[in-house]
């Protein structure tokens, strides 16, 4: 099983890259306009179409990589199209570049990147990055103005786990239960402390110029972003790192929840629309199937109202807490979901009733024994 994941570093070469970056961009752009116009729609026809007109005096194999870039936006443009009319053209303003791995090259922890025909630049790699690409296969790079991202890639050897774990994402913490019985409560509060400072502080900017207000905007958004995201790294490490398969919410459709007319306050639609709900999901899978771990995804229905005992509905107490009026059970809400959610996931709901299980998860005794090493 081949996975792939990117390691990046800051670089000092913004300056040198400053034409390549205007001439990427036009590449590009000029690859949308035009196959809009022509109805291009396949990688090969937008490479002869442009190939000529644009070969300068730069790196022949930007143009193959502008195509990439093109084709890639154009697809997402079309298929927006087809949902929403009004869908505006995709045009690139960003600095970036993109190039394969037979474009560069990498020897004595330094990398060469091409800018012109036998015309290069040398940007210096970090020991940690050095170290990341040790027994793997470097795959594209994206050079931004102030970032090296490199990706690569290696093959997995796929783990059938012991024990699985279900995942119950809220918004001021994580709950994870899994098939030994122990359920663990993640704290991600801090989170909503940081998104919440950043915007008492943004809301403080008066300055006029719009230009100054958008550098401003930006500089303390990545401030927010990369203190947000170094807290969600640590608690998706310590959930991969007990070396159990995840079953997780498939959530889509939840930001359609908390939109302006839908009866909710201005201050709650704000707070539960910054809940960095796929950010975690994306660091947990990537981080498990990159250790050979099973990630599964289930439907959100009912995880956190129904009992994961009998299947009947909770009644709500406070302080999170539930209670089955047909069981006797009082349960905490997150861990209930959990508890739901792994069950889901193994396809088996231990505690049901058997009239439920068997309508639900037809011959699910005899897919978990040989799948789960004997687990009932």
């Amino acid at each position: 099983m081949k996975q792939t994941k990117c390691v990046w570093q800051f670089h000092d070469k913004n300056d040198a890259l400053k034409e390549v970056f205007d001439y990427f961009r036009f590449c590009t752009n000029e690859m949308i306009r035009v196959s809009i116009q022509k109805n291009l729609t396949s990688r090969g026809a937008m490479h002869n179409e442009f190939y000529k007109n644009l070969r300068g005096d730069f790196f022949a194999k930007y143009i193959q990589s502008a195509t990439s870039t093109a084709k890639a936006r154009l697809k997402l443009y079309r298929t927006t199209k087809k949902k929403k009319l009004d869908a505006k053209i995709p045009y690139v303003k960003r600095n970036m570049i993109t190039l394969d791995n037979q474009s560069f090259k990498i020897q004595n922890d330094t990398i060469r990147i091409p800018i012109k025909p036998y015309k290069y630049i040398f940007i210096k790699l970090h020991s940690y990055v050095i170290k990341q690409l040790v027994d793997t296969k470097v795959g594209s790079i994206t050079i931004t103005p102030e970032k090296l991202i490199i990706s690569y890639s290696k093959e997995i050897i796929e783990i059938i786990p012991d024990n699985m774990v279900g995942i119950d994402r809220n918004l001021d913490n994580c709950t994870s239960f899994d098939t030994t019985g122990k359920f663990m409560v993640y704290n991600l509060e801090k989170t909503n402390q940081i998104k919440e400072k950043y915007k008492i502080v943004k809301s403080h900017f008066k300055r006029n110029d719009i230009r100054i207000r958008k550098k401003l905007y930006s500089k303390y958004g990545k401030k927010e972003k990369n203190r947000v995201h170094q807290l969600i790294h640590e608690t998706s490490k310590k959930i991969v790192s007990q070396g159990m398969g995840v079953v997780m919410e498939d959530i889509k459709g939840i930001r359609k929840l908390y939109r302006k007319g839908n009866g909710q306050g201005k201050k709650y639609r704000g707070k539960m629309n910054t809940w960095s709900f796929y950010e975690l999901q994306r660091q947990i899978q990537y981080k498990a199937l990159w250790a050979g771990l099973p990630v599964q995804y289930v439907k959100a229905n009912g995880t956190s109202s129904k009992c994961s005992k009998c299947g009947s509905k909770l009644v709500p107490e406070e302080n999170r807490m539930m209670t089955c009026n047909i069981c006797k059970t009082t349960v905490d809400r997150d861990i209930n979901a959990s508890r739901n959610i792994l069950n889901r996931g193994m396809r088996f709901v231990p505690h049901a009733v058997q009239s439920e299980a068997m309508k639900q998860f037809k011959d699910a005794e005899q897919i978990v024994p040989s799948y789960f090493g004997g687990f009932k």
